[in-house]
């Protein structure tokens, strides 16, 4: 009888079907300001990614983009760094306008906030972030239960100083690191993550590939300075323990745009490289890092139907 049992077993996990490919959310992405909103969504989509968050400060481009790619892209709203963009400026408004296209059902989240603006008017990152007209957005975020995306580089105790103000100031706020913190490093984001329940972080940029990638003039590979992976495309052991720790706190993202050495047409190639690095991880830290946790974050907005039919 037990040799019956452990033939039907094993012919059971013969013809067992392999697991299905993981879902990749990209939670950190942009506009393509060269590009039809539908050739983005259909790059993306060519590319493997089951959604994306796309972050711009043009509310018209949101609504183009968003419609061209229902159920697929997931708008966030942002701020203009630079003078010639279009879209919202930083401004005494700004959290009552951000309020204002949620409940329209027109945006999930608020970011990729940019700590500095041109032309710069503040005299630190940490003043910067803790701006008034900031403040009030972090005030409006944590009212309505929403996401943050900011970038900031966490290199300067008073920025991380400000950082901790803002988490621990605004509880119901997911505040999510740009980049992990652009070239923080493991303790750094560590530290505030364990001191602070609502601190996530976006992987993007910190998944390229060590070697980089040719330029779009053909130009030598630039190596990626601040990647978390090594040159075998394997998460370096620092920081797969820290993911491994807090494995509902970081989120894979792309970010794709029309600046930064061609990231536009490396879609496909960030996708793979991190499908290899992640993919080592534990299936469930993989499933929660690829997609799970981004899934978390917007969960509130796809419940109002930002995602449902035209």
């Amino acid at each position: 009888m037990t040799a019956l049992i452990l033939a039907v077993a094993l012919a059971g996990c013969a013809g067992r079907e392999p697991l299905a490919p993981m879902r990749y959310i990209d939670a950190h992405s942009h506009i393509l300001p060269d590009m039809p909103a539908a050739a983005e969504v259909a790059m993306l989509r060519e590319a493997g990614l089951a959604q994306v968050v796309i972050m711009s400060p043009d509310p018209a481009g949101l609504r183009e983009i968003t419609a061209a790619g229902r159920g697929f892209v997931v708008p966030f709203i942002s701020i203009a760094r630079l003078p010639d963009m279009a879209g919202y400026r930083l401004g005494a408004d700004s959290a009552a306008r951000f309020a204002e296209l949620h409940a329209a059902g027109a945006v999930c989240g608020f970011g990729e906030l940019p700590t500095r603006i041109e032309p710069a008017t503040d005299p630190s990152d940490a003043a910067a972030l803790l701006h008034p007209h900031r403040m009030a957005i972090y005030r409006e975020a944590d009212r309505l239960g929403l996401p943050v995306n900011m970038h900031i580089g966490l290199d300067a105790p008073e920025t991380i100083a400000a950082v901790e103000r803002i988490a621990s100031g605004h509880p119901r706020m997911t505040l999510v690191l740009a980049h992990t913190g652009w070239s923080a490093g493991a303790a750094t984001i560590g530290r505030l993550m364990d001191a602070h329940a609502n601190i996530h972080a976006d992987l993007s940029v910190r998944l390229d590939p060590a070697a980089g990638w040719p330029s779009p003039g053909g130009g030598a590979a630039v190596p990626a300075k601040i990647t978390i992976l090594d040159a075998d495309g394997v998460v370096r052991p620092d920081w797969r323990a820290l993911i491994l720790r807090h494995p509902n706190r970081f989120m894979f993202g792309m970010d794709i745009t029309s600046a930064g050495g061609g990231r536009a047409g490396q879609a496909k190639l960030l996708l793979a490289t991190a499908r290899n690095a992640l993919g080592q991880l534990p299936r469930k830290v993989e499933a929660a890092v690829a997609h799970g946790n981004a899934e978390r974050m917007i969960a509130g907005c796809a419940a109002k139907g930002v995602f449902g039919n035209p």
